[in-house]
């Protein structure tokens, strides 16, 4: 103003405030397996700071619940903010709770153990009888309700010791559904004979070069209390493979303290199998080839034939055999199956021979660059030369796609 030289002033004062800034947060949470309680795992991501402002955080966040499910709820409770780091200091800033992600609760692998079944005399039947009392969980949590019940099954009706019984378990609890459960599925028990008129039940075998048979003799009709077991001798027809073959029981042999009481005539008879016995080759071995796009193999030796039964003739025809690698890719050690191996030889019908397996490698096939040339250029002081023109690979099998990636090229 006109009159504004005839004053002064000095610096003034007054008050404001400064208020926090609202910070903004996003939640990312990790899938987990079950282990009994809503805790995630997670990453909050700070959005909002000023500049290279950094701030130093802890929070707490949860699943809806504990249990397994898909695309479950997971929720921010707590943050507590810290100073950081370029100037960020908490009480700059604020923030809120309830930032929310989604993800799984999966199952957790449960093995149960333990349940027993109980020996039982023959009575015609599988059924078994099953003890859960003893069951054992592996990997259940503390605390965790969930609870066995389960029935079960002889893998058949006749007598023997250290039978398979089939288990079927079910189970029940408020935490049954967040568990992977794998079942015992089998125990053994025994089933022991109440029989003195016989019916003779005969093993399949593997071809051993006799006509010996293991056969279990079935007794009924003993008196309740009276203690009386059999052994027998029994024998195919011949020695030789073949399907339904007759075995007859030729002795049976009746014990124990009520046998006298007892008379049993042999000369039972069923069927069944003996089946060709494998043989295998010691000594297989294959060459090792250059890459030629193909799994064709070659065999070096095929050794000699292991398993024969004395006194047998078996010798090996591979004249049909077909030898390939798993993959026509290089690599070391790889296997070799030899597929359509035949026996020849007077015993040769009671043997077997399936695929034998050996290793070998395939190695890099080496190709060549056609048409490569470089620039002439004036001296410089350097080693450094320029490729005008790369060519074409030579040597590709028909079908392969390969391409020269000339970009770590080093010419000198």
């Amino acid at each position: 103003g006109t009159d504004a030289g005839n004053y002064s002033i000095g610096n003034q004062t007054t008050t404001a405030n400064i208020t926090a800034k609202t910070l903004t947060a996003t939640l990312s949470a990790s899938n987990k397996t079950y282990d009994g309680d809503a805790t995630a795992t997670s990453t909050l991501t700070l959005a909002g700071l000023i500049g290279s402002e950094t701030l130093n955080k802890t929070y707490s966040a949860a699943f809806s619940d504990k249990n397994v499910g898909t695309g479950k709820t997971v929720t921010v409770s707590s943050i507590t903010l810290a100073d950081g780091s370029n100037g960020g200091l908490a009480s700059n800033y604020s923030i809120s709770t309830g930032q929310t992600d989604t993800a799984n609760i999966t199952a957790k692998a449960l093995t149960i153990s333990g349940i027993t079944a109980s020996n039982k005399a023959y009575n015609g039947n599988t059924s078994a009888i099953i003890d859960v009392s003893s069951t054992s969980y592996t990997g259940l949590v503390d605390g965790d309700d969930l609870t066995v019940s389960a029935t079960g099954t002889f893998n058949n009706k006749n007598v023997g010791t250290g039978k398979t019984v089939s288990i079927s378990s079910s189970y029940s609890g408020d935490d049954t559904g967040n568990y992977s459960i794998t079942d015992q599925g089998s125990t053994t028990a025994n089933i022991t004979a109440k029989t003195l008129t016989a019916s003779a039940l005969a093993s399949n075998k593997t071809y051993d070069g006799d006509n010996t048979s293991a056969v279990t003799l079935t007794l009924t009709n003993v008196v309740d209390g009276d203690i009386v077991t059999s052994s027998n001798s029994s024998t195919f027809s011949d020695k030789n493979v073949g399907s339904g073959k007759t075995v007859t029981v030729n002795t049976i042999t009746l014990v124990g303290d009520d046998s006298d009481n007892y008379t049993i005539v042999s000369g039972q008879t069923t069927t069944a199998n003996i089946t060709p016995k494998a043989l295998t080759l010691s000594g297989l071995s294959a060459d090792n080839k250059v890459y030629d796009g193909g799994t064709v193999a070659t065999i070096s030796s095929y050794g000699s034939l292991s398993g024969i039964e004395t006194g047998d003739t078996v010798t090996l025809n591979s004249s049909s055999a077909d030898p390939d690698f798993d993959n026509k890719n290089v690599g070391t050690d790889k296997d070799v199956t030899v597929q359509s191996l035949a026996l020849a030889g007077t015993d040769a019908g009671n043997y077997s021979i399936g695929n034998q397996t050996t290793t070998a490698n395939i190695t890099a096939k080496a190709l060549t660059l056609s048409g490569l040339t470089a620039n002439n250029k004036v001296y410089d002081g350097g080693t450094v030369a320029t490729i005008s023109s790369y060519g074409s690979l030579s040597g590709i099998e028909t079908g392969d796609t390969v391409t020269l990636n000339s970009s770590s090229a080093d010419p000198d």
